[in-house]
C-alpha cells in the first residue's frame, strides 16, 4: 500500500510517524491464560510489558514485529495496534480530539472501516452515542461500513476497536483480522470442538516441548493432535492468512514478504524432529472426521484410530516421556447422571496406568474436578463454551 501512495507529503509522514516508529501493540487472548500468551510472545524476542491485563498482553515494537506476531503466534485471538488515545470527559473534547487526529497515517480511504466500541465507568456510556461521534468527525474521506453485505472477507475491512474506560477513549486499529483460531485447517468439527488458540494455549502451558510424545485419547476433531504437530514441527500457524494490516498506508508488500521468506526458513517440517503423537478416540466417527482435518503436510504423523481410552496400557508410550491432553465429553454430550462417574474413572485411569505421564485435564466444574480427584501442580480456569472449566496441569 505504502507503495502506491502519490502524495509525497503523506509518503514522508506516513514513514516518519508510522514505519519509522515502535508501536503499542495488543495481543488477546483467552482469559485465564495472560502468562502463556506472554511467554510465547517473549519466546519470539518481543518486548513484552510485565503489566497484567484481563484478556490480553500488550508489546512493543515495530511494524515488523506486529506482522511476524500475527504469522507465528498460536495463541492470541487477535492483535491490535493502539492508535490513539483520547479524553472524553465531554463531548465536545472527544469530537475536537477525533476531527484533528491523522487518520489518513492509518487508515485506507478504499477500504470501509468499521467499529466494535465498548464504554464503562465513563460519562459518555452509550456506545451507540460513541459510534456517532466518531462517524461524524471522522474525516469523509474514509467510507464507513457498519453492515456486512458489502464485503465479508476480513483483509477488505478496517476495524477500529474503541474502548472507553473512565474517560479515557482508547483506539486501535485491527491487524490480525478474523479471529485467528480459524487456522484454515480444521474444516469438520464434532460436538463441543476445542479452539485450536485455546488448544495451543494448554499446549503450550504444559510444556509440550519437553516431552518426546503427546497421547490425544479424546481426540474429538483432532485439534490437540493438529496444533501439537505444528509446535513439534515449527510451523507457523497463520502464514498463509491474508492480513488486515495489508491494507494500511505504511504496509510495504517488498518488506514484508522478505519477512515472511526469513520466518518461513526457520520451520524445521518435514517431520516431528523424533516427536511422536497418538490420536485416537472411542467414537468412530471422531476418528473419520479427525481424520479428514488432518492438513496434508501431517497427514504421515497423525493417523487418528478408534481406540477406548480405558483400554489403553502403558505399553502404547513404549518408554517415552508423555503428555497426554484430555478434553472429556462434558455438557450436552453425556448424560447428567453418569458424567461424575465417568470422570472417577479418567482419574483412576491416569493414576493407575498413565502415573509416570505429565497431563492436561480439561474439568468442567468443581464436582467433575472433585470426581477426578487429581493432583497437579498447577490450574488455570477459564469459560469454554459457556460453561465453567478449568484446565489441570502436571508435569511428568
Amino acid at each position: 500500500m505504502f507503495d502506491r501512495i502519490t502524495d509525497s507529503g503523506l509518503m514522508r509522514r506516513v514513514k516518519q510517524h508510522v514505519i519509522g516508529k515502535e508501536h503499542v501493540f495488543f495481543a488477546s487472548v483467552q482469559p485465564g491464560f495472560e502468562k502463556t500468551i506472554s511467554n510465547e510472545l517473549h519466546s519470539f524476542g518481543l518486548n513484552v510489558s510485565d503489566e497484567i491485563i484481563e484478556g490480553g498482553v500488550e508489546f512493543t515494537g515495530a511494524l515488523d514485529d506486529c506482522f511476524a506476531a500475527c504469522i507465528r503466534s498460536r495463541t492470541a485471538s487477535r492483535i491490535l495496534m493502539r492508535i490513539a488515545s483520547f479524553r472524553a470527559h465531554e463531548f465536545f473534547e472527544l469530537e475536537r480530539a477525533i476531527r484533528t487526529f491523522p487518520w489518513e497515517l492509518y487508515l485506507n480511504p478504499e477500504v470501509p472501516v468499521r467499529f466494535s466500541i465498548t464504554s464503562r465507568k465513563s460519562m459518555i456510556y452509550h456506545t451507540g452515542k460513541l459510534q456517532e461521534i466518531f462517524e461524524k468527525e471522522i474525516p469523509a474521506a474514509f467510507t464507513l461500513r457498519n453492515d456486512s453485505s458489502i464485503e465479508s472477507e476480513e483483509e477488505q475491512r478496517q476495524t477500529l476497536f474503541i474502548r472507553n474506560f473512565r474517560d479515557i477513549c482508547t483506539v486501535s486499529i485491527d491487524a490480525s483480522g478474523e479471529s485467528l483460531y480459524k487456522r484454515g485447517v480444521r474444516q469438520l468439527t464434532g460436538a463441543a470442538p476445542i479452539r485450536e488458540t485455546l488448544a495451543a494455549l494448554i499446549l503450550l502451558e504444559a510444556g509440550i516441548t519437553e516431552y518426546d510424545m503427546l497421547l490425544d485419547p479424546m481426540c474429538g476433531s483432532g485439534t490437540f493432535s493438529i496444533e501439537a504437530a505444528s509446535i513439534f514441527s515449527g510451523t507457523h500457524p497463520n502464514a498463509e492468512r491474508l492480513f488486515p494490516f495489508m491494507n494500511w498506508p505504511s504496509f510495504k508488500e517488498r518488506n514484508y514478504l522478505y519477512l515472511k521468506t526469513k520466518l518461513m526458513e526457520k520451520e524445521n517440517f518435514p517431520g516431528l524432529n523424533g516427536k511422536s503423537i497418538i490420536t485416537s478416540d472411542v467414537d468412530h466417527d471422531a476418528v473419520k472426521l479427525a481424520a479428514a482435518n488432518i492438513p496434508d503436510n501431517f497427514k504421515g504423523v497423525i493417523s487418528p484410530e478408534t481406540a477406548d481410552f480405558f483400554s489403553l496400557t502403558p505399553e502404547i508410550l513404549s518408554g517415552r516421556k508423555a503428555l497426554i491432553v484430555l478434553n472429556p465429553p462434558y455438557g450436552k454430550r453425556i448424560k447428567e447422571k453418569d458424567i461424575l462417574s465417568f470422570y472417577r474413572d479418567i482419574g483412576i485411569k491416569l493414576k493407575t496406568d498413565f502415573n509416570n505421564c505429565g497431563y492436561a485435564v480439561i474439568a468442567p466444574g468443581a464436582e467433575a474436578e472433585q470426581a477426578l480427584s487429581l493432583d497437579y501442580s498447577r490450574k488455570i480456569a477459564f469459560m469454554n463454551g459457556g460453561i465453567k472449566a478449568a484446565v489441570l496441569f502436571r508435569e511428568a
